[in-house]
């Protein structure tokens, strides 16, 4: 028997002793709480509370099994908190994304979608957060666009961010559109910050070609069937105004302003470049339109109109006159829809038939500060899947003699990802991604530097597909 036992004092202090700070947790355990903060989601929810990672790790819970088992992705808020702890939490979450990989994710129009980390499947899984019975008609960032038609065909949409489960409706929009034809489609819809501040409509109806919404304050619509509304195939917004670009690459701003009741109104048009000399295709706008439809004075390189009617649209109720109700029931069946804005031919170096058939198209982008046009041939074989025939990057030069302007040696460690409802631009530290163009239909990458294509992604539907972007990725 021992006669002189240990002092119990040491033992009881080192059972009492208060944990270090958590702002001391070496590097690798918070990179290890990190990974699962921002990890792609698996297939079972979205949203469960991933502090029990923390916990386990900081030895509140030995259940690592489980912990691993029910490991889900989740909300930019948890990451917020995470950076809120204290200032180095921050330093490790910054260097942490900073050094990752990030991708958009991909999400088709019936919800369902695909991250980056994600295996090729057939049955990829749908949003969790997404309202039951919807369509996904566009993106813009970390928002999602959605449709929601009733069984008498009348339309109510609304934006979604899946990231945080946030539903915007948007009834100035449900007021505008309402009940239409099935040749109507929403072409794209753009947000220039938040879902409060202005709110940008693309469709296919000549007209209403383009809506401006603001939530809780109304619409603005420009005069029916008039350029350059219904010759723009694409939209971006640059700092406050909004840009297009025409079929046959005229690029106009928009100066947007609020009149006295808060409504996004177009106070004036600029066309910064002109379309080539002798360029007749269909669709363009000429300077006859300039003169008869917008009241454009041709002044050179620029044209400018100014004091543009407010074509304000009111919610209707139930004092309509029988006029009102007439007008109505014209939109129900307004069949005049502008085309899709790609130029087709066919193929006549094909020796054989049928011929295939070749789209170019255009796309505006915002990058750095600058717009960039994207001008992509898209080959469609007779009996093979589509393919990327030829890409070509320019950059629009206001300046003095305005044109487009070619970019031959990259991007600036620029990324691109391009898609019908959505394009954008992202800076990148992974070599395989800086000065690539990202298509969504294809899933093919074509690369600046080297002029190449490489394929991505296989085996998926894109027919309606778009791009979602992270927290992170919106800047």
């Amino acid at each position: 028997v021992d006669t002189n036992p240990p002092d119990p004092q040491p033992l009881l202090s080192m059972a009492t002793s208060t944990p270090a700070p958590w702002s001391e947790l070496p590097h690798d355990v918070l990179d290890l709480i990190i990974d699962r903060l921002v990890s792609s989601p698996p297939r079972r929810g979205f949203f469960p509370s991933a502090w029990s990672l923390v916990r386990w790790v900081l030895g509140f819970s030995a259940d690592f099994e489980k912990v691993r088992r029910d490991r889900h992705w989740v909300s930019a808020a948890d990451r917020a908190r995470f950076r809120a702890v204290c200032r180095s939490w921050h330093l490790a979450m910054r260097r942490h994304l900073s050094a990752s990989r990030q991708l958009p994710w991909i999400v088709m129009s019936d919800g369902s979608f695909y991250t980056p980390s994600d295996d090729v499947c057939t049955s990829p899984p749908r949003l969790p957060t997404l309202p039951s019975n919807t369509t996904c008609i566009g993106s813009t960032d970390d928002w999602l666009t959605i449709d929601f038609t009733d069984a008498k065909k009348m339309h109510s949409y609304s934006l979604h961010n899946p990231f945080t489960g946030i539903t915007v409706p948007l009834p100035e929009l449900d007021a505008v559109i309402g009940d239409v034809s099935e040749l109507f489609m929403v072409r794209k819809v753009l947000l220039r910050s938040t879902p409060s501040d202005i709110i940008a409509v693309m469709t296919n109806s000549r007209n209403r070609p383009l809506i401006l919404i603001r939530t809780g304050k109304g619409v603005w619509l420009p005069e029916p069937q008039t350029g350059p509304f219904i010759y723009i195939v694409d939209i971006a917004f640059l700092g406050d105004k909004l840009y297009g670009i025409t079929e046959a690459e005229d690029l106009v701003s928009l100066s947007i302003d609020f009149d006295s009741d808060g409504i996004p109104t177009v106070t004036s048009i600029e066309r910064l470049i002109r379309h080539p000399p002798g360029y007749y295709h269909f669709g363009v706008w000429s300077d006859d339109d300039d003169n008869s439809e917008s009241g454009i004075n041709d002044v050179g390189t620029k044209d400018k109109v100014t004091n543009i009617d407010e074509g304000h649209i009111e919610v209707p109720s139930k004092e309509d006159s029988e006029e009102h109700a007439l007008d109505e029931l014209e939109k129900k069946t307004d069949d005049d829809v502008i085309l899709e804005g790609a130029t087709c031919w066919i193929d006549d170096e094909v020796p054989y038939e049928p011929k295939d058939f070749i789209t170019l198209n255009r796309h505006l982008v915002k990058s750095c500060g600058k717009l960039l046009m994207v001008k992509r041939q898209l080959h469609w074989p007779s009996y093979s899947i589509n393919f990327t025939r030829k890409v070509e990057v320019y950059e629009a030069d206001v300046n003095g003699d305005a044109h487009w302007v070619p970019i031959s040696g990259g991007l600036g460690s620029q990324a691109l990802f391009i898609s019908r409802f959505f394009c954008k631009s992202i800076s990148t530290r992974e070599d395989v991604d800086q000065d690539a163009l990202h298509f969504i239909d294809t899933g093919e990458k074509y690369d600046m530097k080297s002029q190449s294509l490489s394929p991505s992604w296989k085996e998926i539907d894109y027919h309606g597909s778009t791009w979602i972007f992270s927290p992170e990725l919106v800047v």
